[in-house]
């Protein structure tokens, strides 16, 4: 078992046994008034007309899946049921509404309310976990007319949000796939603290591993995970501000310096991996040594703090790391003029892990690109670095063909126009391809060459050493030049981009192993999740070979950083190495849709069929209190959603059962079912809950089982299949001539 899997197993196991009151939970801020006005006025309306003993039923449900997907997962409905528990208005409430409400209301009304309880509704409802569908209630609700109706907007917000956050979860969860472990980060995020506290409920549910939600774990038993911020690590400015550097020994409780261990494996590291200890920050090591010795059980440390490259050869103007061009106004590092470079060549290749490039000569670049001209291939500015690769490193080779492959596009910007003395303009700034990396951040900027113009001393001495090569009029930078400045930068800013950190936690993680602990892992929070994730599983498997410690290799990678469904897809197609993933705001805030839209409507009062008509065919309403069926295929496989009459038979199996469209007259089909399922079950009747109710672990369970029934065509993120929802042939006929009798009849003159 993995470190992450045994902990979570851990945190399961605690949970179990030790929080047992958040079966008992109730959100205070459920209650009665959180309701809307109209609810309300409806209620004295109703209450004034004489219809307190009018029975009516509802149902909730949606018309759109949400995500452009093709399924939703029903949740919330275990908070509906202790709202129904606890219906009730308090006499503060009584006397809030009598200050609220207009003026006139009849006092006897507000003696109606005081003793108005849930104990006559019923409620019927899909089990919670199951996946669900357009026009299918979720819950339908039957009872006295006002009290009824004075549940809607509770119950909608109650299940709205719920659905749509374990519909997102269930999302991630596919994309990730069952063996990748998925983090709830997201309360910071969150629509306040209700929203919160719900993300972290309805995320679990819907497939995520744990949350870094402290009182969510308390409250619904959920495994609580963190790491630290990079606050933690920048607290630190260096060794000298350890006040404790001893650990002891797991077993033998030997003594050991723990930074001192670390600095030692810090050399030794450094050769392994071909690195120098001048690149890594001492404050960082200081941090980490001291995180270590506070958890060395559970040691994990974020990597990304500092980006040495800002402070090493980036920090430096480019013409000083240069012979100066001779006449050519062009960029330096120009496959032109390249060849011209002698000492400080070997040093700069191999900072880049790029190749010798080989010699072309000065008249092939200046120019070299004309206006008419495409710009050169990837594959060609592969064969410029293989030509004179003769010493270049089979890793080196993997991160051009990897930039090849992932940046061919982006790699090739259109040529740039270098003013004298003016700065470029707004549309050529933003068209660089690396404002935003692969993983839509916009935080590495700092990690690309200095621009051709920028206001800071570097460029002032930059203007002045290439002062006698400029002319007064503006100059176009050669193509190829741009295309192969851009690549080398590319490859030196995410070769580079976290050596400091990975450095400095593996000297750690060595340090630990000496003293009988084992590290649990890395986060990344920036950069080029892919060929980082890749990069630390090759750093960590080389340690592993060279100190012979296998389960060093196998280190958990924490992936956060804005992440979406999008971009895990694409770092599946790049092949990433990435064990878990720390997902926030694009999870609790649902970005890729808001809200899911479930409505409450009658259907019937009386035992009076009612319908709401709409030019929006959409938006009408299947009237009359229905039973719902789902009906399985010959492969195991849920095939329709059955909606009936509650006086039509049910459908068997092995029985041909006619399966229509509600509104369109031409659309039906005949089904033989392999299994018929009843979705409605009874949870609430005569003011008790009368089902077992499942715990969380059940309902996430269920939400897994739930979607397996469904075929993969109606799952998959692009261009899903709809799932298909029909009325029996009776119930049509039973709507149709209901539209009949309530539309009006128009007339021509």
């Amino acid at each position: 078992m993995s470190s992450m899997n045994r902990e979570l197993s851990e945190d399961s196991a605690f949970a179990a046994g030790r929080n047992s009151w958040n079966r008992h939970y109730h959100n205070s801020v459920v209650q009665p008034l959180l309701t809307d006005l109209y609810q309300i006025t409806m209620a004295y309306a109703y209450w004034k007309s004489g219809k307190t003993d009018d029975h009516a039923v509802f149902d909730l449900f949606f018309r759109t899946n949400p995500f452009q997907g093709e399924f939703t997962i029903f949740a919330g409905l275990e908070e509906c049921l202790k709202f129904l528990d606890g219906f009730h208005y308090s006499e503060t409430d009584i006397e809030y509404l009598k200050h609220a409400l207009p003026q006139g209301i009849e006092e006897e009304f507000f003696e109606y309310l005081s003793q108005l309880t849930a104990k006559d509704v019923t409620l019927f409802a899909i089990e919670e976990g199951s996946v669900a569908f357009p026009r299918v209630p979720l819950i339908k609700v039957a009872g006295p007319l006002i009290i009824v109706q004075l549940l809607e907007t509770t119950l909608l917000t109650l299940v709205n949000y719920a659905s749509l956050m374990a519909t997102n979860a269930a999302r991630y969860r596919m994309v990730a796939g069952k063996h990748i472990h998925l983090l709830e980060f997201g309360l910071r995020r969150a629509q306040g603290p209700d929203g919160g506290l719900s993300a972290s409920k309805y995320s679990y549910i819907g497939g995520f591993d744990g949350t870094s939600n402290v009182l969510a774990g308390k409250l619904f038993n959920i495994p609580v995970k963190g790491t630290h911020a990079h606050a933690y690590i920048t607290s630190f400015t260096g060794i000298d501000e350890l006040k404790t550097r001893i650990l002891q020994h797991k077993e033998s409780g030997a003594s050991r310096d723990l930074l001192e261990l670390a600095m030692e494996h810090r050399v030794q590291l450094a050769n392994v991996l071909d690195v120098s200890t001048d690149e890594s920050s001492e404050g960082e090591l200081a941090a980490m040594v001291s995180f270590a010795i506070a958890f060395p059980d559970g040691f994990m440390a974020l990597v990304d703090t500092y980006d040495v490259k800002s402070d090493k050869l980036l920090g430096e103007a480019i013409v000083d790391l240069l012979d100066a061009p001779d006449t050519i106004v062009c960029d330096p590092f120009c496959v032109g003029r390249i060849h011209d470079l002698e000492g400080s060549s070997d040093e700069l290749h191999q900072s880049y892990s790029v190749a010798p490039l080989p010699e072309i000569p000065e008249e092939e670049c200046n120019g070299c690109c004309p206006e008419e001209d495409q710009p050169p291939a990837a594959d060609e500015l592969e064969a410029v670095a293989e030509d004179g690769g003769e010493q270049q490193t089979e890793a080196q080779e993997e991160e051009v063909e990897s930039v090849a492959a992932n940046e061919s596009e982006d790699l090739l910007p259109p040529e740039i126009t270098v003013a004298a003395e003016e700065s470029p303009p707004a549309e050529e700034e933003t068209s660089s391809p690396f404002k935003n990396d692969v993983n839509g951040n916009e935080d590495i900027e700092d990690q690309n060459l200095l621009p051709a113009e920028q206001d800071n001393e570097e460029d002032e001495r930059k203007d002045t050493e290439l002062e006698p090569y400029e002319a007064e009029e503006d100059h176009t930078r050669c193509t190829n030049c741009e295309a192969l400045n851009t690549m080398i930068h590319h490859l030196r800013s995410v070769g580079k981009s976290f050596r400091s950190g990975l450095l400095n936690f593996c000297a750690v993680a060595l340090a630990l192993n000496d003293q009988g602990y084992r590290a649990i892992g890395i986060r990344i929070d920036s950069g080029d999740l892919a060929y980082l994730s890749c990069l630390a599983r090759e750093t960590f498997e080389r340690i592993a070979e060279r100190f012979k410690l296998p389960w060093f290799s196998k280190l958990t990678i924490v992936a956060s950083n804005d992440i979406n469904e999008e971009t895990i897809l694409s770092l599946n197609e790049q092949g990433h190495k990435i064990d878990c993933f720390g997902i926030g705001t694009h999870l609790v805030t649902c970005q890729r849709q808001p809200a899911l839209g479930c409505v409450y409507k009658m259907v019937e009062i009386n035992a009076q069929p009612r319908i709401k008509l709409s030019q929006d065919v959409g938006k009408v309403t299947m009237p009359g209190s229905k039973n719902v069926f789902r009906l399985y295929g010959a492969d195991g496989h849920a095939l329709i959603d059955l909606l009936q009459r509650v006086d039509e038979n049910p459908p068997e199996v092995g029985q041909k059962v006619l399966c229509r469209h509600p509104f369109q007259e031409s659309k039906r089909a005949y089904v033989i079912p392999t299994q018929v399922e009843p979705l409605y079950r009874v949870y609430w009747t005569e003011g008790r809950v009368t089902q077992v109710l499942p715990s969380l672990e059940e309902v996430r369970e269920r939400v897994q089982v739930s979607l397996k029934t469904l075929r993969q065509d109606h799952k998959r993120t692009l261009n899903p299949t709809p799932y298909k929802v029909a009325v029996s042939d009776n119930l049509y006929n039973f709507i149709h001539e209901l539209w009949l009798q309530n539309a009006p009849i128009g007339e021509l003159s």
